[in-house]
């Protein structure tokens, strides 16, 4: 039995870091698990990764952004369409760059999760 746990633990790491996603840290059973922050802690690390985050899971989830695989002028349109057709707070200038930056680099065409 130990066996079959150390594969089936040894086959979800690699998955985790096949995705290029960071593992799940092992909890202890009686600490509170707040979902939210497992997956901001499971999303590739990189500048903007928070306020991407927060800016995209405040509305929808964020497997639909890792997704997506769009170029950064497809993210870049995304987001207008966002604050014009879904209500999308704007965002400021700076941080709109910070997240264009990180989804290009981690949820472009060549790296989208399926």
């Amino acid at each position: 039995m130990r066996r079959i746990v150390r594969l089936a633990s040894a086959v979800v790491m690699t998955t985790f870091l096949a995705w290029g996603l960071t593992p799940p840290r092992l909890l202890n059973a009686e600490e509170p698990v707040d979902p939210d922050e497992a997956l901001l802690a499971s999303l590739p690390e990189g500048p903007g990764k928070e306020e991407t985050f927060y800016a995209c899971h405040g509305c929808h989830s964020f497997r639909l952004v890792s997704q997506q695989g769009l170029s950064r002028k497809n993210w870049d349109e995304t987001l207008d369409w966002m604050v014009e057709e879904q209500g999308m707070p704007e965002l400021e200038d700076d941080e709109r760059t910070l997240i264009l930056d990180y989804l290009e680099a981690h949820y472009n065409e060549k790296r989208a999760l399926n």
